[in-house]
Order: C-alpha cells, then sequence, then structure tokens
C-alpha cells in the first residue's frame, strides 16, 4: 500500500464542493435556528420589551458563541474536504484506470492508499484487469500472434515469421 499523502485534496470539485456547500448549509441553518430558539425563549421568558432589543442583549451574550463558531467553520470545511479525499481520490484513480483500459492499454495493478475507502473495489478491479490481460493474451495466440504483457497492444508477428 502507498502510504503518501495526496498533494491534491480537492480531487473532485462536483463531488467535494456539494459536501462543502451541504457543511456551509447546515452550519447556516443550526446559527438560525439557534437564533430562533434563543429569541423566543427570551421573548416568552423575559421581561415585555421592544422586539428589536432581544437582538441586542442577544449579540451581547451570544456574540462571542457564533464569532467562536466562524472560528471552527474553517476547520470543519478542511477536515470535509480531507474526508472526502478518501473515496473521491479512489474513485478518481479507478475512473481513469477504467479509461485507460477501455481504450486498450495495459494498466497496473492499482492500490489506494493507506486510509482510503474502497480497499476492496482496487483487489476487485485487479482481478478484472488480470482476466483481460489474459483473454487478450489467449486471444493474440488464437490469431498466431505473439503477445507481449509490456506492450499496450499485441505484437503483430505470425508464426510463420519465429
Amino acid at each position: 500500500m502507498n502510504k503518501h499523502n495526496r498533494k491534491q485534496l480537492f480531487v473532485d470539485p462536483k463531488v467535494q464542493g456539494a459536501l462543502i456547500l451541504r457543511v456551509l448549509a447546515y452550519w447556516v441553518c443550526t446559527i438560525v435556528t439557534i437564533t430562533s430558539m434563543v429569541l423566543c425563549w427570551r421573548i416568552l421568558t423575559g421581561p415585555s420589551r421592544m422586539f428589536y432589543m432581544h437582538f441586542d442583549e442577544m449579540w451581547f451574550h451570544f456574540g462571542p458563541a457564533l464569532i467562536a463558531s466562524l472560528f471552527v467553520l474553517p476547520l470543519m470545511v478542511v477536515d470535509c474536504v480531507r474526508l472526502t479525499n478518501r473515496f473521491t481520490g479512489p474513485l478518481y484513480r479507478l475512473r481513469r484506470c477504467f479509461r485507460e483500459l477501455s481504450v486498450g492499454q495495459k494498466v497496473p495493478n492499482i492500490h489506494f492508499r493507506d486510509g482510503d475507502f474502497w480497499q476492496d473495489i482496487a483487489d476487485e478491479f485487479n482481478a478484472v484487469n488480470q482476466r483481460v490481460q489474459l483473454l487478450e493474451r489467449e486471444l493474440a495466440e488464437a490469431k498466431g500472434q505473439s503477445y507481449s504483457p509490456s506492450d499496450k497492444t499485441p505484437v503483430l508477428t505470425s508464426q510463420a515469421d519465429e
């Protein structure tokens, strides 16, 4: 297994971007929900006063918590990107290998990094890849061509030439 960290954490902008937007939306919903609940609680249990006066007092009492959550938000986003990289990275690599395999290129066995999700998919891909190489070799032998596994395609030499 490869123990090196990826140099690029943001591999699949469509998937990782959607998850980051989801984290931000959850944060906004949390802030709005907490603010609404505290406001309702203060109106119901506090002394009678104008509606807007509650906001001034809430900011004084709960503003530091909001600012603290703003400091934590970037950490949550970075952690989300790092976590999503553990499944988007392997899928990106698997997609690239399938693309190469589909056009007839020889693809080496793949191994995902330690900590990546879907390690078993790499093993299954490697089994399919070895099966494709075996079938290509058998097809080349049936056609009377020699097959070199290091090449991308079978060598077109007939057995009469050997």
